[in-house]
């Protein structure tokens, strides 16, 4: 079977499984796994996939959304990296917001030792992952249930956050970010609330891995010069960096 073809069958099986296994898809074509690695590198530069450890899931942008565990194994080695780099941020006593991505998740994993911390989250993992965390006061934001991303949304919880809720700061991600247009989300509930949680923080601090740069959706967010902290595992090019330093961002790479 050529390459092409090999590709094509590929791009196939993750179009309808939405997953594949790197060893599974080499036993299938009877290849090595270093052959079915090149060939996810191609199908993800054509945006038809994103690789994971020891495999790929489909796309974000393809048509079908991801839940949250599917993409929380993307890029989770950089994601590990800024929510670590993220927690020595917090001091104990403050209060913060924690969004319901993945990178806050793997953020809050690195909150169990602080001292007398608040933390307020629209995120149902978050709260399984620190409710037995004697030493840090959890609110949830409550609202309706999105079972897919695991979050709370809706006129309650923007409510609940704009009329109720303070933090000195914000910790979040998103789907994208461009110079153009700043930061952007796929749905417009996850992105309201987002802004809520902005507009009651002292500072923003936004948690990008290298899949986020560039990347477009709708709706916006909020404009880039509303980053206080940009924490990030990409090394930025000469536009990017200007453009951050131009508006001030404190920018942390890890």
């Amino acid at each position: 079977m050529l390459a092409v073809e090999r590709r094509k069958h590929i791009e196939e099986i993750i179009n309808k499984n939405k997953s594949i296994l790197v060893t599974d898809i080499a036993k299938q074509f009877e290849v090595t796994t270093e052959t079915i690695r090149g060939d996810l590198l191609k199908l993800e530069k054509q945006g038809v996939l994103i690789r994971t450890h020891g495999g790929a899931i489909l796309a974000e942008g393809s048509g079908q959304e991801l839940s949250f565990n599917e993409r929380d194994v993307v890029n989770s080695e950089a994601k590990q990296r800024i929510g670590k780099r993220a927690a020595e941020m917090i001091r104990d006593g403050e209060t913060v917001f924690l969004d319901a991505s993945t990178s806050s998740l793997h953020l809050a994993r690195h909150l169990k030792d602080k001292k007398s911390l608040t933390v307020i989250t629209n995120a149902v993992n978050i709260i399984m992952e620190l409710a037995d965390c004697e030493n840090i006061r959890l609110i949830s934001t409550g609202g309706q249930l999105t079972p897919k991303n695991m979050s709370f949304v809706g006129r309650f919880t923007e409510k609940m956050i704009r009329r109720n809720l303070a933090a000195n700061k914000c910790f979040f991600s998103c789907r994208g970010v461009t110079i153009s247009r700043g930061l952007v989300d796929s749905s417009e509930d996850e992105a309201e609330i987002k802004r809520a949680m902005l507009d009651c923080s002292d500072s923003a601090v936004f948690l990008c891995d290298h899949n986020k740069l560039g990347r477009m959706a709708i709706p916006v967010i909020a404009p880039l010069d509303r980053i206080d902290v940009f924490i990030t595992d990409v090394k930025f090019d000469d536009e990017w960096q200007s453009k951050l330093e131009e508006l001030d961002i404190n920018i942390i790479n890890v």
